[in-house]
């Protein structure tokens, strides 16, 4: 294991290699100081040139010393965009460590370095501008204030594991931000949409809420503060600015692979470019299939019956799944609002369905009484509301929630459904 520090030689490189240094120390890593060249630079007084280089990388060697870590250089001499990403992989390194490139551009484009890097590269990515809140964090003086860019993705999920492991190296303080659009938002939870978008905000901003705390949290120490914001346009662009609002040291996102017009509209890439802080991005990586994922926490269930036997006989199989503590919400859809009456008698027959002998348990049961002619879309968006992390029902039915699974209900839940489904089939008998 190792941390990699890729420099231009500049100031920008100074400082991130500082920081670089000082995990290092911390981690007790080795720390690899890289510098890429371009073979045509060589072309003439190839030599010269290499000794200049060599010697440079020297100096910041000895810069780097008193702060503690074990530093070795390399000369990269390729002119590969994929250079860095496979010296990285043949030293086993954790995290990637960069400053601030020599004449950046103004301008984004889906050329420059930094986003070939960010790119190519299988490894966290810590793009630093000031080494003095890092010094502070690691040196104990405060802990390092974290503006975490949150959402229901693989990305999201890698940059949650990759704090963790930041934690490590000291106290953070954990701010959760998320850009939701509130069109998309009221199509998801089955939410009207109204002329005045500041009337539903509360009703979505509650859900969010509770949601991004629960993506967000890790066992770094206090739950995270959220900070929600409504967008219009590019949701890095806010996502930077509640970063700022919040004075954070770092912002950290994950990231998936793009192609080079992709990474136009990636959240990751104009973050990296356009955040007056550090910025981290973190990539995606086959964590289940090393074992490294974490196992879930499931702490609401949603069930699903049409109240028919056959679907009935699903509810034991799903309460039995439900852990100690949990919230499991009963629910049967019917294709239009059900009068006093009706609700009453569908919840009373929701409540002879719960299962005996749960109290021992404390599992909390919810009965629901959902509406709507798409069954499957009502199903899921009520999932959506509940914040269920994962949704139950039975193969067979009919009734309430008809042509029930597998039928086309399950193919559309199947289809629609961002959370986990599990379709449970009663034993034969």
């Amino acid at each position: 294991m190792s941390i990699v520090c890729a420099t231009d030689l500049t100031e920008g490189s100074r400082q991130a290699a500082e920081v670089a240094a000082r995990i290092a120390a911390r981690r007790g890593q080795p720390l690899w100081l890289v510098h890429q060249i371009h073979p045509d630079q060589l072309r003439v007084a190839a030599e010269p040139v290499r000794e200049g280089l060599r010697a440079l990388l020297r100096e910041e060697l000895q810069r780097l010393e008193p702060l503690g870590a074990r530093v070795e250089s390399s000369l990269l001499e390729s002119g590969s965009s994929r250079a860095l990403a496979v010296f990285c992989d043949a030293h086993e390194a954790r995290l990637l460590v960069v400053g601030t490139p020599r004449d950046e551009p103004a301008a984004l484009g889906s050329g420059v370095s930094l986003e070939r890097i960010a790119r190519n590269c299988s490894v966290p990515l810590l793009r630093v501008r000031d080494a003095a809140p890092f010094e502070a964090w690691l040196g104990g003086t405060r802990p390092l204030r974290v503006m975490f860019g949150v959402d229901r993705s693989h990305g999201s999920e890698a940059a949650r594991r990759w704090l963790t492991e930041l934690a490590a190296d000291g106290p953070l303080e954990l701010l959760a931000g998320h850009v939701y659009y509130a069109f998309e938002q009221c199509r998801r939870l089955g939410l009207p949409t109204p002329m005045n978008l500041d009337e539903v905000a509360p009703r979505i901003e509650e859900v969010l809420h509770r949601e991004i705390a629960a993506l967000a949290a890790t066992d770094t120490g206090a739950a995270p503060r959220v900070h929600l914001r409504m967008a219009v346009g590019r949701a890095a662009d806010h996502l930077v600015d509640l970063a700022r609002e919040a004075e954070a040291d770092l912002l950290v996102v994950g990231t998936h692979p793009h192609n080079v017009l992709g990474n136009l509209a990636s959240v990751a890439h104009h973050a990296l470019r356009l955040a007056p802080m550090a910025a981290a991005v973190v990539p995606v990586t086959p964590a289940a299939s090393r074992g490294e994922a974490p196992l879930p926490q499931v702490r609401r269930l949603l069930v699903a019956t049409d109240l028919s036997p056959l679907a009935d006989e699903a509810i034991p199989f799903a309460f039995a799944l439900a852990p100690a503590g949990s919230e499991v919400h009963l629910v049967t859809v019917v294709p239009e609002r059900a009068g006093a009456d009706l609700h009453r008698d569908l919840k009373q027959r929701l409540l002879e369905r719960v299962p005996r002998g749960l109290d021992a348990r404390e599992v909390t049961t919810r009965l629901e009484v959902l509406h709507g002619e798409d069954v499957a879309l009502a199903l899921v968006q009520a999932a959506e509301r509940m914040d269920a992390e994962l949704l139950c029902l039975g193969s067979r039915g009919h009734g309430g929630v008809k042509e029930a699974l597998l039928g086309s209900v399950a193919r559309k839940v199947l289809a629609q459904s961002r959370r986990p489904v599990l379709v449970l089939r009663p034993p034969v008998r």
